[in-house]
């Protein structure tokens, strides 16, 4: 378990090494939390994702710009999950890597030991660098700075919200709600329960209508809400 203060990191990256039979609706996810009452402490987290049906149609290149280390490489610098961490890896990355440490003491897991951390340097970040936030001024030090300072010069003044009311779940402090995304994920999102984990093997085997489009996740949402 990684132990931190709150950090901005990218989330759902794991189809970079899945077969191209992976399919995923949602991927690389950015989520920050926008201020909404600064006197309470509210926060709402807003999850910005790309949304590609095939992500592995984009071909991303290994790039020798940035310094790579294995974690093995790591291991000997006697770098830590949580120093990754902090430096705005994908979330994937840094449990990955603590997951390769766990195991060190009971076998030799050659695939993690080859897995790759990419260091990169701002404004890039992604599990290959592959990505930039342009809003960025040098006396930025971090992702997290980045994206505070934007919404500090942006306020953010939210009107609508997508919460699924149909499912009982604690979801934190309001204004944070279950999205329908959310609901059988494979990541359990509901503090009290796994409520949006449950059952979900009965939507795995249904079929969607035509009007309908059908989530890897066997979710049926309207074909409208798919091509907005």
């Amino acid at each position: 378990m990684i132990f931190a203060t709150l950090h901005i990191n990218l989330h759902y990256t794991d189809w970079v090494n899945e077969s191209e039979s992976h399919n995923v609706l949602q991927h690389d996810c950015l989520c920050v939390a926008a201020s909404i009452d600064e006197a309470n402490f509210n926060r709402e987290i807003i999850s910005y994702c790309m949304n590609d049906e095939l992500p592995l149609k984009f071909h991303i290149e290994n790039n020798n710009v940035f310094p790579k280390f294995t974690f093995d490489e790591l291991l000997k610098r006697n770098i830590t999950s949580q120093q990754l961490y902090l430096w705005s890896s994908p979330i994937d990355v840094a449990e990955s890597y603590q997951f390769y440490l766990n195991k060190l003491s009971t076998s030799n897991d050659i695939f993690l030991e080859t897995q790759v951390f990419y260091n990169c340097t701002l404004p890039r970040f992604g599990s290959m660098c592959q990505y930039e936030i342009t809003y960025y001024h040098q006396n930025h030090l971090s992702l997290d700075e980045i994206i505070h300072d934007y919404y500090r010069t942006y306020e953010y003044n939210p009107y609508n919200f997508t919460c699924y009311t149909h499912l009982q779940c604690n979801r934190g402090p309001f204004p944070a709600c279950l999205d329908w995304s959310e609901i059988c994920d494979a990541q359990v999102n509901c503090l009290d329960e796994e409520f949006d984990e449950e059952h979900c093997w009965q939507i795995e085997i249904n079929k969607c209508n035509d009007n309908e489009y059908r989530c890897t996740n066997g979710q049926c949402i309207p074909q409208s809400f798919f091509s907005r």
